[in-house]
């Protein structure tokens, strides 16, 4: 049954999805206010630069896809869900920005400003791009390598129980080891740093997809293997066609894993004689005290991980339509 809908005869939206897209629009706005009629104190002589433009864009963002959500539902779905975590985000930018600039009760240059985090982005576009494309490449790289590995490696033992029995011993002594305790063996025999930055981040994908594929390999069910085998497959058909799809869940939950763990050796592997990288930017940042801009590379960090994540998981609701009880993001 269709609801009254505030926008007239048409019954495009209920009156509760507007009452929490006006209440987050509400937000922002307030936040602009705040911002504009509190002055400015800490530094001194300090003017804010991009801290309002992106209060400004946020509340035209937001403002745009609440007009497009009375027309389309599957975007008024996803505006109204992070309604409540919008108005909290501007809340807590609001009472951050209160207590660096406006302020100045938390000092510098431990605590920069919202408005100081952003420039540090935009101010030196050139370095943040190189440093992020250095980080991304070799993430995809590493992740892809222990993708192989673990995709092989998880197989044989779950598969074989010649090769389980020979490689179960070599997952349990290497595998719970963290990767930075293999930087300085890494350094030594890689013939490059960056082959040695690449193996740290790999091994950290490797190990949790091999133990997932392992162990959902040997929970399929023999019976599936054995009508197979009788219908004339061959072992590698076998695995690609009755075992892998059996198993996706266990794949994506290893990749899951691997993939945050990843971005911890990331940092790390960013260490071992590189000269670029969101890693590689946090140590210099550091060395210097330039804590708005270990504040940004965080930032853009989170958002890479974020933007990696949401695409396993579009493949695996793509791939896995019929599960109910996998891992959301």
């Amino acid at each position: 049954m269709s609801t009254e809908s505030i926008f007239g005869k048409v019954n495009f939206i209920e009156a509760k999805d507007a009452l929490k897209l006006l209440a987050a629009l509400a937000a922002i706005a307030v936040a602009i206010g705040f911002d504009a009629l509190v002055p400015t104190v800490y530094p001194e002589g300090y003017v804010e630069r991009y801290y309002p433009i992106f209060l400004r864009i946020l509340f035209a963002a937001y403002l745009a896809l609440s007009v497009l959500s009375v027309w389309f539902p599957g975007i008024r779905r996803r505006v109204v869900r992070y309604w409540g975590l919008l108005i909290a985000l501007v809340a807590l930018l609001s009472l951050y920005t209160y207590q660096t600039a406006k302020t100045g009760n938390l000092l510098l240059p431990v605590m920069p400003s919202p408005d100081a985090i952003i420039a540090a982005v935009f101010e030196d576009g050139a370095k943040v791009w190189k440093n992020f494309s250095a980080s991304f490449t070799l993430l995809l790289e590493g992740v892809a390598c222990g993708f192989v590995a673990g995709m092989i490696y998880g197989t044989l033992m779950g598969y074989s129980r010649f090769f389980n029995y020979w490689l179960q011993p070599i997952i349990k002594v290497i595998g719970p080891v963290p990767s930075t305790a293999w930087m300085a063996i890494a350094m030594v025999l890689a013939p490059s740093s960056h082959i040695a930055s690449v193996f740290l981040v790999a091994l950290t994908t490797w190990f949790p997809l091999s133990v997932n594929l392992s162990g959902g390999i040997r929970g399929v069910r023999k019976v599936y293997i054995e009508r197979a085998q009788i219908m004339g497959a061959s072992p590698l058909h076998i695995i690609l066609h009755v075992i892998y799809p059996a198993v996706l869940p266990n794949i994506f939950t290893g990749m899951f894993m691997g993939l945050c763990f990843s971005m911890t050796s990331l940092v790390g592997a960013e260490t071992l004689g590189v000269q670029a990288g969101l890693g590689w930017v946090i140590n210099y940042a550091q060395g210097w005290n330039e804590f708005d801009l270990i504040f940004s590379t965080i930032i853009i960090f989170i958002l890479m991980a974020f933007v990696l994540l949401t695409i396993l998981f579009k493949c695996q609701k793509h791939l896995m339509k019929w599960s109910k009880g996998a891992i959301q993001w």
